[in-house]
């Protein structure tokens, strides 16, 4: 877990597969890893992502990966059966935290209510999820929490970002991480299977993030 956290708060970034052919699936995550980043989320959207899922976890063991869009208990079952080495929800569910928590693994919450945070706090969860972060207030609201009862609590991002409004996101200091496709759709890089062009995508994007970061250094040593 530790790993998996150093990586995502170094780059602020967790790539997010949707809807991917099956023999386009290690290929994909396989050039996150060259891009510098072995994390990947894969949505349970349709019958094929637990497959997909496991095909990573089968070729690619290095690589940390997630489950999204986990409703229940029984998906939780399957994508820990089938490899997921940490799970994510859209909202929050007691019962699928604390399978998660009982098997050691790594659960993300949905929260965008301060009662869904208090819950996710009850079970020692200070990293949550924030969805749809824009259509939620985007950083103002994420502003509104840590000013006020949640001053610890760190946010992963996600809904509807791209390789360029997700740097507003990651520059306020309690974003944890941006989560997104961007890196398989730009340039139309996974529809045309070119993977070499995942790889330089996501390099570019966390390239941008630590001059982000360098520059937000330089201006706080003025």
């Amino acid at each position: 877990m530790s790993e998996l956290m150093d990586l995502m708060k170094m780059t602020a970034i967790c790539p997010i597969m949707a809807d991917i052919e099956a023999d386009s699936v290690v290929p994909a995550a396989q050039a996150l890893v060259e891009g510098g980043l072995p994390v990947v989320e894969v949505l349970m959207r349709n019958g094929e992502s637990l497959g997909n899922m496991a095909r990573i976890a089968r070729e690619l063991p290095g690589v940390f990966l997630g489950a999204g869009s986990v409703l229940n208990v029984r998906m939780a079952e399957e994508v820990i059966g089938n490899g997921a080495k940490f799970v994510v929800m859209p909202g929050f569910s007691r019962k699928v935290v604390e399978l998660c928590q009982s098997r050691n693994i790594p659960v993300l919450p949905g929260c965008v209510t301060a009662t869904e945070i208090m819950m996710a706090l009850e079970y020692g969860i200070e990293v949550v999820k924030f969805y749809p972060v824009y259509q939620m207030g985007g950083i103002e609201m994420l502003k509104q929490f840590n000013n006020g009862p949640f001053g610890n609590v760190r946010f992963v991002v996600t809904g509807g970002l791209n390789s360029k409004n997700f740097l507003p996101l990651v520059e306020y200091k309690n974003t944890f991480a941006a989560g997104g496709d961007w890196m398989f759709a730009d340039e139309n890089a996974l529809k045309e299977r070119n993977f070499k062009q995942i790889t330089r995508n996501l390099r570019k994007s966390i390239n941008d993030v630590l001059n982000l970061r360098a520059e937000q250094a330089a201006h706080a040593a003025r």
